[in-house]
Parts: structure tokens; C-alpha cells; sequence
């Protein structure tokens, strides 16, 4: 049939392919594009630390950019607990700037630590989804609820009491929501925060009392209730099954400011050479010890200013810090303004999205650990996911070749 031949060219150009010419920017413009800021994911009090991870994996792609978190302060150390929620100032009570004891905290907290540095520390658990939304913490729900109404949201608390409204469209509609004159208007707030509370008891009170409505998730079985990720999944995609319009649903401003992040950021691991790479690695991996060791000699019993004791040990390792997190700036500096340069053709004129952003099979990988990988190596073999694919990095590394001047 005339014609077969050119459809398919043009139908494997948008398909996510390795030797795709801009294929991680034709990537991140196809999510951009699908991008959604009329919904919002308000997590409230959450207990698990994988189930924080999970909630923001699933937001990610699912495509709804701004999560809100309402979190504990609770880490592993006596005296670090202060600093590690963002209050919006930037500095804990103490004066203390809050971004670097975030950061010293982050490799000590235990696996029941919460806050911005043991999500950090978790990036791979949420294959790095908080690095493609907008987070914003609060360190009560108060705050959080007029932040919420200041920006203009409906609030929908999810609830498993009997006064919940069931998350269909002619429940909520029966409820109030829609357009009274239009029965297939949708259901759904121009602006919505949508908010999971507690694995074990569900949204607080005064979330409960703030809500324009309480919804729940309708349920066949004797389970009345689900894990705390997969009923943020649900309940979100269910939101786009009843307003499929949210789907991009994001101002030009917001888009663009959006673009410039992703873009930057995908072309600054690409426009370094192998040896720059290695040695900003071999920095933040010192910084990680150094950091450590601070740590804990702030929190050791009876510090004092002997220059031989805990106090001048203190003082040595905090310099070390100082120096290192200097150079790691200025090389991070360095990589930012190459990769801001290397992608403003792109800014200018973006890339054409992709239809479909499916890793094809030759790319396709298994995050596992090696370990793993070898136990089940008679069960997964032939498997796309688990083949000996050569890396794709390279390939892509090739888009921004010469930005640095350097070979």
C-alpha cells in the first residue's frame, strides 16, 4: 500500500528510540507538555519512608507536579531534629542554615527519618521523581491548609468514614460539584489538593475539618482499605478519568520555567568530560564522609574547646566542610553555565514531544542490585530488562559535545 513505508518512519520518529537525534529533550518536552498544575498531592503526616518515595514516584508520572508534605520532624540523632522541615525562611531556629544541616543529616538518619534530607538520601527508591516535581513542605498542617486556600484550591480530604463522598462522577455531582446546568460538565475543581493522610488513621481532624469534601475510593472486597501509595495512584488517575482536560494542564509561564529547569538539568551531566565527572563524584563522596563525621562529633557528650578534643575536632572537620562544599560549588557552577548555554537553541524552538515515551527493549533496565539480579538469573533470562544492553549515555553525551571546549 503507498504510503506504508514513510507512516512507519514517521511512526518510529515518535517512539522512544537510543539513536533518537534529541531524545532525552524530545523526552522531557513530551512530559512538560502532559504537565498538570490543576491537580495538587498533599501528603499529610506520613509514617513510611517508602510510602513517601512511592506517593512521589507515582505522582511523577502520572504527570502532577506539585506535592505538598506536612511532615514530622523525626530523625535518628538527638540535636540534628531542628532545620530538617523547610519553614519557608531558609534558616532553623538556632540560625542555623537549614539547606546545609539538611544535607549533614542526610547519610545518619535511620530508616525511620523524615524530611528533606532522607528523601535526598532515597532519591534511586523514587528513581529520582522528586528531581521532576515541585515539592513544598510545611511543618504543620495549619500552614499548609492556608497556603492552599491563599493559591486558590478546593480541598478534598480522602476519608473511609461514611460521610465521605464516593470519588464517581455522579456521586460528587449529586454532592455539589459540576455545573448544575450541565450534567457532563466535569466534576472536577479547576483547582484540586487532593490529600492521603496517615497509613494507620487516615487524614487528621483538622485536615478533615478544613476539606471542602471528604472522598473516598470505591472498594469490592473485604479490605476497606489500601496501601497508602497505591491509593494515592488510584485516587490521582481516577481524577484523570474524570477530567481527562487536566491532562497539561499548566500555564505557558509555568511551562517554560519548567522547561529551562529540566532542560539544564538533563545537559549538565553531559556536557562534562569523563574526568570532571569523576572528580565532582570523588568531591561529594568526600563531603558525604565529612559530613558524617561532623555529625557526630557535634552530637558526642561534653564538647569542649580544646583544640585536641571534640571541639577542635569539630572546628577541623566544619572547614573541611567549607572547603569542600566551595569547590563542589564552583564545579557545579561551572557545569550549570555550560548546560544553560548548550540548551537555549532549545528553549527557543523546543523539540517536537514524542506519542510515545516507552523505553524500547534494547533500552530498557532492571533496577536491581547485582545481588538480586544473579539469584533469578535462570528465572529472567531472555528478559529485554535484564540483557547485557550497552549504556545509551554516550549516545545522548554526543548532543551537547564541545559546549565546554574541552575534547
Amino acid at each position: 500500500r503507498r504510503g506504508t513505508a514513510a507512516d512507519a518512519m514517521a511512526e518510529a520518529a515518535d517512539f522512544d528510540r537510543p539513536e533518537l537525534a534529541d531524545r532525552l529533550l524530545r523526552k522531557a518536552e513530551t512530559a512538560i507538555r502532559a504537565r498538570t498544575s490543576r491537580i495538587l498531592c498533599v501528603i499529610e503526616r506520613c509514617t513510611d519512608e517508602h510510602n513517601y518515595s512511592a506517593v512521589i514516584r507515582s505522582c511523577e508520572a502520572l504527570g502532577v507536579q506539585h506535592i505538598w508534605l506536612v511532615d514530622p520532624v523525626e530523625v535518628s540523632y538527638d540535636g540534628v531534629d531542628d532545620g530538617l522541615v523547610d519553614d519557608d525562611d531558609g534558616v532553623d531556629d538556632d540560625g542555623v542554615d537549614a539547606d546545609r544541616a539538611r544535607e549533614r543529616a542526610g547519610g545518619l538518619l535511620k530508616s525511620h527519618g523524615h524530611g528533606s534530607a532522607w528523601r535526598e538520601a532515597h532519591k534511586l527508591f523514587a528513581r529520582r521523581a522528586n528531581e521532576f516535581t515541585t515539592i513544598r513542605e510545611f511543618p504543620t498542617t495549619r500552614a499548609c491548609v492556608e497556603a492552599l486556600r491563599e493559591a486558590g484550591y478546593v480541598i478534598w480530604a480522602t476519608d473511609l468514614s461514611q460521610k465521605a463522598i464516593c470519588m464517581t462522577h455522579d456521586a460528587l455531582r449529586d454532592a455539589g460539584f459540576g455545573d448544575p446546568n450541565d450534567p457532563t460538565a466535569t466534576v472536577v475543581p479547576k483547582k484540586l489538593a487532593i490529600v492521603f493522610g496517615t497509613e494507620s488513621v487516615g487524614c487528621t481532624r483538622e485536615i478533615l475539618e478544613s476539606a471542602d469534601a471528604r472522598v473516598y475510593l470505591p472498594l469490592r472486597g473485604f479490605a476497606d482499605s489500601l496501601n497508602l501509595s497505591v491509593a494515592a495512584a488510584l485516587c490521582i488517575q481516577t481524577l484523570f478519568h474524570l477530567c481527562p482536560e487536566a491532562v497539561g494542564a499548566m500555564s505557558d509561564d509555568e511551562r517554560a520555567e519548567l522547561r529551562e529547569k529540566w532542560f539544564t538539568q538533563l545537559a549538565m551531566n553531559r556536557v562534562t568530560t569523563r574526568g570532571q565527572d569523576r572528580d565532582l563524584r570523588d568531591a561529594r563522596t568526600r563531603l558525604t564522609r565529612v559530613r558524617k563525621k561532623l555529625l557526630k562529633a557535634e552530637t558526642a557528650p561534653r564538647a569542649d574547646p580544646n583544640p585536641n578534643g571534640v571541639g577542635g575536632r569539630v572546628a577541623d572537620l566544619a572547614f573541611e566542610e567549607t572547603q569542600l562544599c566551595d569547590a563542589i560549588g564552583a564545579m557545579e557552577e561551572t557545569r550549570r553555565v555550560a548546560a544553560n548555554r548548550a540548551i537555549q537553541p532549545y528553549l527557543a524552538n523546543p523539540p517536537a514531544p514524542l506519542r510515545d515515551m516507552r523505553r524500547p527493549d534494547e533500552h530498557r533496565e532492571a533496577y536491581v542490585g547485582k545481588g538480586v539480579r544473579a539469584k533469578n538469573a535462570e528465572h529472567w533470562a531472555g528478559m529485554p530488562a535484564v540483557g547485557n544492553h550497552a549504556s545509551v549515555r554516550n549516545h545522548t553525551k554526543k548532543m551537547f559535545e564541545g559546549v565546554t571546549g574541552e575534547p
